[in-house]
């Protein structure tokens, strides 16, 4: 076998790896230990609460059966058995927002009075001001992570806070993907009508779509752990759909152009043909036409122009 076909056997297996692994990937896990980067590693916990047979141990036991048995295939959860106050949770983007193919992660720590109080929720925001709902700062405000009066929360209806005797952390991370996640925030018609508009809800849609693309960027670049074999055989199956559905929501901008070819770029290094998504989308960019196509239409000088927008 030669250098260049030994090379691209060596590239295939690598590329079947990461998709045996995706495909094995569970809804719910018990992991033997908390990684070091979760936000609630130092916590001050109550060991008596973490002994088996307590009552605190106990309730955390169901909560692992319900995760198990009920999660949707868009969340994913890990407990862990050393520390079993604590989770981490990825919820996927619902269709049809500006979330759409996003990942959003977040660390769970249950406190040593629970479920007396709600779970604390830590969202790993890469800094960015997604929404009103999920802070920069890792805040997440939501109904069921209060305790008190019931009221009903406007932007999802959400009538109930913590109910000791009811609620859960399954209720907790479906609410989040359907309520904090939803388009219902900014307008329940999608983003392209409000493109066409260029309106205040168009404005918060585009912002909303932009910055859940970046975190996908900043996700390959460094995913939370117990989650990089999900994320990296994640955005491989998922590339094709996230450009695609980028690109219906294009306004022309430069900015937004750059972020496609970052995306384009990424996903390329992370193992997915994207090339064909190029054409269509080159045609806006600022160039001579002679520069853009050959004699045929295809796309030529791919690299200038992707270093004009990346650098």
């Amino acid at each position: 076998m030669d250098e260049a076909n030994k090379s691209y056997g060596e590239i295939e297996e690598i590329l079947d790896d990461v998709e045996q692994r995706f495909k094995q990937i569970k809804k719910f896990d018990l992991l033997p230990h908390p990684p070091y980067d979760h936000h609630f590693l130092t916590y001050d916990r109550n060991f008596k609460n973490l002994v088996s047979g307590s009552a605190f141990h106990q309730r955390i036991e169901n909560e692992w059966l319900s995760l198990e048995n009920k999660l949707p295939s868009s969340i994913l959860v890990r407990s862990y058995e050393k520390r079993i106050d604590l989770m981490r949770a990825v919820i996927v983007g619902p269709l049809d927002t500006p979330y759409a193919h996003g990942l959003f992660f977040f660390d769970i720590l249950f406190p040593r009075n629970y479920p007396n109080c709600p779970p604390r929720i830590h969202y790993h925001s890469y800094d960015l001001d997604l929404n009103p709902y999920l802070d920069p700062k890792g805040k997440v405000s939501l109904s069921l992570l209060e305790y008190g009066i019931s009221v009903t929360n406007w932007y999802c209806g959400v009538q109930d806070k913590w109910n000791p005797h009811k609620s859960d952390i399954l209720q907790v991370l479906t609410a989040i993907q359907t309520s904090v996640l939803s388009a219902n925030l900014l307008n329940p018609g999608g983003g392209e009508g409000l493109r066409e508009s260029n309106n205040l809800e168009w404005l918060k849609y585009k912002k909303a779509l932009t910055l859940t693309s970046k975190g996908m960027l900043y996700m390959l670049r460094e995913s939370p752990l117990n989650f990089q074999d999900f994320v990296e055989g994640y955005f491989r199956t998922r590339a094709h759909y996230i450009l695609l559905n980028y690109r219906k929501q294009m306004d022309g901008s430069d900015v937004m152009l750059k972020l496609f070819l970052e995306l384009y770029r990424a996903f390329e290094q992370n193992g997915t043909y994207c090339k064909h998504h190029l054409p269509g989308v080159l045609q806006g960019v600022h160039l001579p036409e002679e520069e853009k196509t050959n004699k045929k239409g295809f796309v030529k000088n791919v690299a200038t122009i992707l270093n004009d927008f990346l650098s």
